[in-house]
Order: C-alpha cells, then sequence, then structure tokens
C-alpha cells in the first residue's frame, strides 16, 4: 500500500506528455518456403519510414509510447540460374506500435528503451524488374502495381516491437531522439486458403531519428 502511495505521489508530480515526429531508413527481410523453387532466392531491400509519436510518461525513467507511421516493407525475388528473372517489391504500411518506454542517464542526455507490440495495414503493393517470355525466350523490363486479393492477401499486420536510443534534451522543452528498432510480424502476408500452405512472414529492422517536444 505505501508503494502504492508513493508511486501514486510521484505519477502526479511528474506526469509529463511530448509529442513528435520521426524519420528513417528500414530493411525488411521476406521469408516464405519456396518449395519447389530451387533457384530463386529472397533478398532484403531498403526502404522508408515516417511517423508521428506521442508518449505520456508517468516517472522520470518509465512512460507508454504510441506511434503511427508510415513503413516501407520492400524485398526482391530473383532466379539464380537466369540473371534477368529479378522482381524488386515496394510494400507500403501503415502501423501503429504501442509500447512502454523505459528511460535511464542523465539530465541531458539519456538512453531509452521500448519494448510492445504493433497493428499495421497493408495499404498498397508494387513491382518492377526484369522477366523472360518463356513462348518467344526474349527478354522484358516491367514496372507495374500489384493488385491486392482479398482471398489470397492478409492486408492486416502484427507482430512485437522493440528498439534501443538515446535522447539529448538540448532545451527546457526540445529533445532529439536516435532509435535503432527491430518489428518482428506475428501474421503471415499469404492467407492460408489452398491445400498447400504458404506463409510469408516480414521483419524489419529500422534507424531513425526524431525531434518531440515535451510539454
Amino acid at each position: 500500500m505505501l508503494a502504492a502511495i508513493l508511486l501514486c505521489g510521484t505519477t502526479t508530480t511528474f506526469a509529463q506528455w511530448r509529442v513528435g515526429v520521426t524519420a528513417g531508413a528500414d530493411y525488411n527481410t521476406h521469408t516464405m518456403d519456396l518449395q519447389y523453387m530451387n533457384d530463386f532466392r529472397l533478398d532484403g531491400r531498403w526502404g522508408a519510414t515516417l511517423g508521428v509519436t506521442g508518449q505520456y510518461d508517468l516517472t522520470d525513467w518509465f512512460g507508454v509510447r504510441a506511434d503511427l507511421n508510415w513503413t516501407q516493407k520492400n524485398y526482391r525475388l530473383h532466379r539464380m540460374a537466369y540473371d534477368v528473372v529479378d522482381y524488386k517489391y515496394r510494400n507500403n504500411y501503415l502501423q501503429l506500435p504501442v509500447m512502454a518506454s523505459f528511460s535511464f542517464g542523465g539530465e541531458n542526455l539519456r538512453g531509452f528503451c521500448n519494448l510492445g507490440g504493433y497493428a499495421g495495414y497493408w495499404l498498397n503493393s508494387s513491382r518492377w524488374g526484369t522477366d523472360t517470355n518463356s513462348f518467344t525466350s526474349r527478354n522484358y523490363e516491367f514496372s507495374e502495381e500489384v493488385t491486392l486479393d482479398s482471398d489470397r492477401d492478409q492486408r492486416l499486420d502484427g507482430g512485437l516491437v522493440g528498439g534501443v536510443g538515446v535522447e539529448y534534451r538540448f532545451c527546457e522543452h526540445w529533445a532529439l531522439q536516435g532509435e535503432v528498432r527491430y518489428y518482428y510480424s506475428l501474421v503471415s502476408t499469404r492467407k492460408q486458403y489452398q491445400q498447400t500452405k504458404d506463409y510469408r512472414y516480414n521483419s524489419t529492422a529500422a534507424i531513425q531519428i526524431g525531434a518531440s517536444y515535451r510539454f
């Protein structure tokens, strides 16, 4: 009871809001069972991430943070035996990570750790590259939008998220942050509508910087 009273008192006197923006780059890895496609390979690709963030600090070392960000989860599918078979995918997602934020350090320069989960939605997809026409044996280039199929593609996403970073409070109300963050999806991008199971997952590492205003 005494600990609860002390915590409530600390929360009341310290509670602080902050809002901010973030921007950075991310590297996504797409995993799937290639099954009979023995000579195909999947490679990760870089993308971009932008977002807005809000955080409520209950104490000087603990807070709750929520972001709303646009994140690209790109990858490359290519065939090792034929250099011309090369597909590059760009996938845009809207994500809402909600995390517990732990802070430590001095008055102006502090480290932090974020842990939680996220929900997301697959906005759209496109691809470009080169391929071979099997009837004419001619190579061709292409660039096209990918139509997402409600029976095949799982547009809802969700999983675990964690990050570590450093914050510099350079004046009374403003702070800069740099963070390395990792999203681990627990939802397959492909629905299991066929007899043969086809699970596909994204794992995304992001490097981002941000600025926030502390009320």
